[in-house]
């Protein structure tokens, strides 16, 4: 699977969630679209390594860079439960799945730690 397809994935996601029942969405997505829009815009850089693309045997620079700027958002502006909240929308469905190993391998392969929970079945709400 290339960088291609995961974009490709992600968008078709991303689409699906957009056209869900525009009467009740659209007092919904415009501000969650806003919110998440770094995150859209940061994260799929790590998801070939987090999927376990042979692609991507390690996180990308860009995917450590965009790490660290996560982790400003999550301690700084949006926080970590609406980083969470926005990752599992735009992981839903992507198959193969976030691989939990490489979830945990991220931090210590980009020299920084996660403020920010990764994952595609944690319930977001219960995160601080």
């Amino acid at each position: 699977m290339g960088r291609l397809h995961i974009l490709c994935t992600f968008m078709v996601a991303l689409s699906l969630i957009l056209m869900l029942d525009m009467d009740d969405s659209t007092q919904v997505l415009p501000a969650a679209e806003s919110i998440c829009d770094r995150i859209f815009v940061y994260f799929p850089y790590c998801l070939g390594f987090l999927v376990g693309d042979p692609n991507f045997g390690t996180p990308s620079t860009r995917c450590c860079q965009h790490i660290q700027k996560l982790n400003i958002l999550a301690e700084h502006r949006i926080g970590p439960r609406t980083i969470c909240t926005c990752i599992q929308l735009m992981v839903k469905g992507v198959n193969p799945p976030l691989d939990p190993s490489k979830v945990r391998d991220l931090p210590h392969l980009c020299y920084t730690p996660l403020k920010f929970p990764i994952s595609d079945s944690i319930d977001c709400s219960k995160v601080n």
